[in-house]
C-alpha cells in the first residue's frame, strides 16, 4: 500500500511535464527498462531531444539509472503491475 501511495506521489509530477517529457514517460511506462542506447535510439524517433528528457524524468524521481540502463522508479512499476498503466 505505501509503494502505490509513494507511486501516485510520483506520478503526481507529471502532470507538469513538457509534451515531450511526458512521451519519453509512456515510452518507460510499456518498457519498464531499457539500456541507455536503445531507450535514446528509440525515443529519437518521437522526440526531439530524448536526452534530455530523460535527464528530467531521472531528476523527479520518475526514472532510475541503473548500470547501462534507464527504470521505471520501483514504486511506479509495483504500481503498473497492481493497478495497470497510469494515463499521463
Amino acid at each position: 500500500m505505501e509503494e502505490l501511495l509513494e507511486a501516485s506521489k510520483l506520478l503526481e509530477r507529471a502532470k507538469e511535464l513538457s509534451k515531450e517529457e511526458k512521451a519519453a514517460l509512456n515510452y518507460f511506462l510499456e518498457n519498464v527498462s531499457v539500456g541507455e542506447i536503445r531507450a535514446l535510439k528509440d525515443l529519437k524517433r518521437e522526440i526531439a531531444n530524448p536526452a534530455q528528457a530523460i535527464r528530467k524524468l531521472l531528476s523527479l524521481g520518475l526514472l532510475e539509472e541503473g548500470e547501462g540502463c534507464y527504470n521505471l522508479a520501483r514504486p511506479i512499476r509495483e504500481y503498473v503491475m497492481k493497478k495497470g498503466k497510469p494515463k499521463i
